[in-house]
């Protein structure tokens, strides 16, 4: 288990806080063996580091809470080595931290992601301007991400005034910059399409008024990145005052229902059929082939029924089936951002949209392709 700290301390050099920390683990077998009780697949250094923050954050008296920014706060961290204290803390109460790394798993629901997810929703939506949304996230976690249009997003362009999308109001703000040859232009000409209903789908679903699972999510973020925790809790608040509703299932086989369930009150108070928009964003990466195969099997017979339906992609190189090959450089990029569209019931040729940094840091947009033409009309049967 050290090695797997000490590549994540080398990986990770611009954490101050947890590359110190992993190096620390790194060198000490004591700290490092709490992460063998992890389950099967969960032994990763980011769910030791969760446990740890989860405890920080439920116990801000014990020694290494001091050099946590999201208990003290950003200006009150102290300077010098925080592993004597960290070491401290862990071997004290080494049983708390087995059970939380023996019963939890790593669970993010990162708002920053607004950044390429907005910018893929306007992609996403622009051969249908006007049309409704019906929006649906697969792996939603809380449900964070389904109030995209609800946050203030900024696309920086250097040079450039940004490009905001959302509500430019809102008290949740995510920035992130975006470089390319692609432009989405002025939000006058790119909005963000109207949100007309969503449902998010997980298969553990977290319900924001309960204190523990809403500190849990927090724990899995990074505390040294600034803003990234702050942001958290400001979306928080506001999506739990007024909460999507969110279906406990697996995400291929309860598809269709989330989508009845967002799309069923749409069409009954715009009386038409909605654009249905389904999201995967760092789902899909734990889901094996065959399933991400069936998936996509799954959505085309949604479209068969519902007439457009969008699959918005941000997932690692390789995870979505379908796709056109990537450039070089695109598949070595963390986040691929894609699109594979169905319009009256039949696929259109996948794009590509670009690639992102996984928590938002910036996109990368390509140009965008020109506009498919409209499927030929269809004469209705008769007699």
């Amino acid at each position: 288990m050290q090695e797997h700290f000490g590549r994540f301390a080398a990986g990770h050099g611009h954490l101050g806080l947890y590359a110190r920390i992993s190096r620390g683990v790194a060198g000490d077998a004591q700290c490092a063996e709490l992460l063998l009780h992890a389950r099967p697949g969960q032994a990763r250094p980011v769910l030791w580091l969760a446990a740890l923050h989860d405890l920080v954050l439920r116990r801000p008296d014990v020694a290494a809470a001091r050099w946590y920014p999201s208990v003290v706060g950003a200006d009150a961290v102290p300077v010098g080595d925080p592993w004597p204290d960290v070491r401290d803390t862990v071997l004290a109460h080494a049983d708390e931290l087995r059970e939380a790394i023996a019963t939890r798993t790593t669970q993010t629901n990162e708002v920053g992601r607004s950044v390429y997810v907005t910018a893929g929703l306007a992609r996403a939506a622009a051969d249908l301007p006007g049309r409704p949304v019906v929006l649906v996230e697969l792996g939603a976690s809380a449900g964070l991400l389904l109030a995209v249009d609800r946050y203030r997003t900024e696309l920086l362009v250097e040079g450039e005034e940004p490009v905001v999308l959302g509500d430019p109001d809102s008290t949740v703000v995510s920035r992130g910059r975006l470089v390319g040859r692609g432009r989405l232009g002025s939000p006058s000409t790119h909005p963000l399409p109207s949100v007309v209903g969503r449902s998010g789908l997980d298969l553990d679903p977290v319900d924001l008024d309960d204190d523990d699972r809403r500190r849990w999510l927090e724990a899995c973020l990074w505390p040294d990145v600034p803003g990234r925790v702050e942001r958290f809790r400001a979306a928080a608040e506001m999506v739990g005052a007024h909460p999507s509703p969110l279906l406990r299932g697996d995400l291929v086989d309860d598809v269709h229902r989330a989508v009845d369930l967002a799309a069923g009150r749409a069409v009954a108070d715009a009386g038409g059929r909605p654009h249905v928009v389904v999201l995967t964003s760092w789902a899909l990466t734990y889901v094996d082939n065959g399933r991400r195969v069936e998936l996509a099997r799954r959505l085309a017979q949604v479209a068969r029924e519902l007439g457009e339906v969008t699959w918005l992609s941000a997932e690692p190189p390789g995870c979505v089936p379908g796709l056109p090959s990537p450039t070089q450089s695109e598949a070595q990029a963390e986040t691929v951002l894609a699109v594979r569209r169905w319009r009256a019931g039949r696929e259109r040729d996948p794009e590509l949209l670009g690639t992102a940094h996984p928590h938002g840091e910036w996109v990368s947009l390509r140009r965008a392709a020109p506009p498919p033409a409209p499927p030929p009309p269809t004469t209705p049967r008769t007699g």
